[in-house]
């Protein structure tokens, strides 16, 4: 199984975002795989990286994204909204996938926003 996958989620509500990266901490994932990307520079959790743009992910996250969809989170991003990215096994996928879900994050046009990429970089 591979170790390449990553998720990204979108969202509208900058609490809500906060409030699912309490919840996959408390869930025990490894916080060092998450970052979040958006205008919102306060430290969510000290052991979460923030930043500003795509392009300052960790290369494992940002290989794992669509192409397609890179003009998507962009403007996701000039809308001020956040996106959260976790990299990691097929099972650490699913069992934040199953978090995340519960929060219902929201993209611009209030489609569930959350995406699943497995199998990158293999």
């Amino acid at each position: 199984m591979s170790e390449n996958n990553s998720l990204v989620a979108t969202y509208a509500n900058h609490t809500l975002a906060k409030a699912t990266v309490k919840k996959l901490h408390k869930a025990g994932l490894d916080m060092s795989k998450l970052s979040i990307v958006g205008k919102d520079e306060n430290k969510i959790l000290k052991e979460v990286t923030v930043v500003g743009g795509l392009n300052e992910l960790g290369a494992e996250q940002y290989s794992c994204v669509s192409r397609e969809t890179i003009p998507d989170y962009e403007a996701e991003l000039k809308a001020d909204r956040l996106l959260l990215f976790f990299h990691g096994t097929a099972d650490e996928i699913s069992q934040a996938k199953s978090i995340i879900d519960t929060t219902h994050p929201e993209s611009w046009n209030g489609n569930v926003g959350c995406s699943v990429y497995y199998g990158c970089l293999d």
